[in-house]
Formats: C-alpha cells, sequence, structure tokens
C-alpha cells in the first residue's frame, strides 16, 4: 500500500514541475544526458582557453580577453562573474559584491580575473569580466564614457559612474591602451523576469542600452545577451537548470530579447546564477560554461579583425625583449 502511495506521489509532482517539457529541446546546446561527462570537458576547454589560439603560431601570444558585463541595476551582473568564478574554484565563491535588491552595490569599474582551483599551480586564466555600475534613469551611460570603456582607457577599480564627467586627465585614464587592454565583447545582462515588459518598463534605460550598442557597433564590438534569472519565470528550470532549453516560457524570453535588442537568437544565453544554493550543481555549471564559450567565441571572432595587429605586437620574442 505505501509503494503506491509513494509512486502516486512522484508521479503527481512529475507532472507539476515538468508537465508541457517537450523531448526535443529548442536550443541545441551539449549531451545534457551525461551532465558530469560533459561539464569535464566544458571545464577543461576552458581552462586551456587561449585567445585564438587555433590561428596564431607559436611564438606569438595575445595575453587575455576583456569581457564586459553592461546592464540595468539588479540585473545580476556581478553575479554572472561569481557564478563563473565559483565553478572554476570548484566551490561557492562570491568575490563581486551582489544583490537581490534593486540597488547599486558595485561603484566601481573592475576587471576580475578567474583562477582555476583544479591546478596545483593555480594561473589566471586567459579572459578577464569586467564590472559596472548598472544602468537606472539617473544614471545612463554617456557616448563619451562607453568609448573610454571599450577602448580600454579606464583603469581597473576606477571609480565610475556612467553618467558622470571623465577626464583624459584624471589618475589612471590611459590615453594610449593596447588591444589587450580593450573590449572584446559586451554581455548585455537582463533579468529574464523583466522581459515581459522591457519594451514599457523604461523607456530611458531601453533608449540607453541601444545608444550604446551604436557604440559598440561602431567599433565592431560583439555583442551577447545573458539572460539572468530564468528560474524566476520556469518551475521546471528552478528544478533542475538543464530543463530550460525545453521550456517554452525561456524560449519565449529569448525571442523577445533578441528582437528587443536586434540580436540573433544564438546570441541569447539563458543563464542560472547561484544566489540561494550553498554547493555546485551540474546543470548551472554546465549553463555557465556554455554561455562563457559563446562569449569566448565572439572574442576570437572579434580579435580575428585584428589578426595582423597581433602577429606584429604579441610575438614573444618582443614582449621578453621591449
Amino acid at each position: 500500500m505505501h509503494t503506491v502511495n509513494i509512486y502516486s506521489v512522484e508521479e503527481k509532482m512529475s507532472q507539476i514541475d515538468f508537465d508541457g517539457l517537450p523531448e526535443t529541446p529548442w536550443g541545441k546546446t551539449c549531451n545534457w544526458n551525461n551532465t558530469f561527462e560533459t561539464l569535464a570537458e566544458l571545464k577543461d576547454e576552458l581552462e586551456n582557453f587561449e585567445p585564438m589560439g587555433d590561428l596564431l603560431a607559436g611564438e606569438v601570444h595575445f595575453p587575455q580577453v576583456n569581457i564586459l558585463l553592461f546592464g540595468c541595476v539588479g540585473a545580476g551582473k556581478s553575479s554572472v562573474f561569481n557564478t563563473i568564478n565559483s565553478v572554476f574554484r570548484g566551490k561557492i565563491f562570491n568575490v563581486a559584491l551582489a544583490s537581490c535588491a534593486e540597488h547599486v552595490v558595485t561603484t566601481k569599474f573592475t576587471k576580475y580575473r578567474v583562477m582555476s582551483g583544479s591546478s596545483t599551480l593555480p594561473m589566471p586564466l586567459k579572459f578577464r569580466l569586467c564590472d559596472m555600475r548598472g544602468l537606472d534613469e539617473e544614471h545612463l551611460m554617456t557616448k563619451e564614457n562607453m568609448r573610454y570603456i571599450l577602448e580600454g582607457s579606464i583603469a581597473d577599480r576606477f571609480p565610475f559612474d556612467p553618467s558622470g564627467n571623465i577626464s583624459v586627465d584624471m589618475p589612471g585614464f590611459k590615453k594610449h591602451p593596447g588591444l589587450d587592454e580593450k573590449i572584446h565583447c559586451v554581455a548585455l545582462v537582463q533579468d529574464a523576469s523583466m522581459v515581459d515588459t522591457l519594451q514599457v518598463l523604461s523607456p530611458e534605460v531601453t533608449k540607453n542600452i541601444k545608444e550604446m550598442q551604436t557604440v559598440m557597433n561602431s567599433l565592431d564590438i560583439p555583442q551577447v545577451v545573458i539572460l539572468s534569472k530564468i528560474d524566476s519565470i520556469c518551475e521546471a528550470t528552478k528544478q533542475d537548470a538543464a530543463n530550460a532549453f525545453r521550456s517554452a516560457k525561456v524560449e519565449k524570453c529569448v525571442a523577445i530579447v533578441s528582437e528587443v535588442l536586434g540580436l540573433p537568437k544564438n546570441m541569447v544565453f539563458p543563464m542560472k546564477n547561484y544566489e540561494n544554493e550553498c554547493q555546485l550543481d551540474p546543470s548551472i555549471d554546465t549553463m555557465a560554461l556554455l554561455t562563457l564559450k559563446g562569449i569566448l567565441n565572439n572574442c576570437d571572432a572579434h580579435l580575428f579583425n585584428h589578426y595582423d595587429e597581433i602577429v606584429k605586437k604579441y610575438a614573444v620574442a618582443e614582449r621578453r625583449n621591449p
């Protein structure tokens, strides 16, 4: 009798949590049937990532790529870094200040390095995640300030207000940054729970983001979207992050963001950040690494346009003997 009751409860829970999820995912990503093996392969690949490593000869070494996390206050930019950092450290590891409330906790422009915990001699990985104050109606980004960031003129730990006045004579301002100090891809972080009202919620902020996209486009810098907090719109995804790619709700959010921001759907990456968890989850880890891999592919695409400059200026022999 007890056995019948247990199976009945399990069947009912299955219907509540996963009812309506198709067997075929709307987005082809990886083999979710063997998450641990897929995760190990992704982690190994990204730990060994070398910018344009498949095209550069052994004597040419590009130091790292820089990824700008950009979006509204409360979208989860700092949590994106903390999540990716946690995956590589092998434990929940929060470095960037983050908040679940819609108020500012990030006040400086910060270039975060990521270290792997799987090596006996930890070395920074070949990418940096750059975080900054989120946008709101009273703190919109100026085109000049965005250009300064993208061109690598803003130093690490620089107190930064998107709408503030920046002078080229300010301490730490770099007048002639190298290619390795510039931004190579921008990740627009968007809260999935806000997507349904994105077009009417804050016209000023939405307009400002589109204006900043024109600056990015003028510098040929690729853009992707990190669709954060997807667990807040889909119960099945809350139960298991891997279900995001079978969720009609998440698919709809991806389509809306793609249309509003004018980016292809394959440039919109659903992601669940670590917020309430105390231990790592393989599905969350895998989703974070899939997002990072997509971003790094875009960084390489941008660097390809600077191939001749890289070969000329980033030869190992030249770096040792300037």
